[in-house]
């Protein structure tokens, strides 16, 4: 590719152990999404975690706030392991009366 203006190539690159589509996507995630395959519980938590962390490191520095980091971290950990648990049962819940 010396000239500047060629056009990119727009087939994709094999890049993992699973063949990719024209966008890029993985086709295995394409076959969990048709099979109706649902998100873990722990990947959602996690994801609130990183969240609210990003959401008190602005406030912290835009209001001029100050918390206890120790403190803070206890109090995250502590709502994380509830929602686990509670998202956990509720999970375990469904699947007994889908058995039914």
């Amino acid at each position: 590719m010396s000239n500047p203006t060629e056009p990119i190539p727009t087939e994709p690159i094999p890049s993992g152990p699973f063949p990719t589509s024209n966008l890029g996507m993985p086709d295995v995630l394409k076959h969990l999404e048709s099979e109706g395959q649902t998100v873990r519980v722990g990947t959602i938590v996690w994801g609130a975690v990183v969240i609210a962390l990003g959401i008190l490191v602005i406030l912290i520095r835009q209001a001029g706030l100050q918390l206890d980091a120790g403190e803070t971290a206890m109090w995250l950990l502590f709502g994380a392991g509830l929602a686990m648990v509670a998202g956990g049962t509720v999970n375990l819940l469904r699947k007994k009366q889908t058995q039914r």
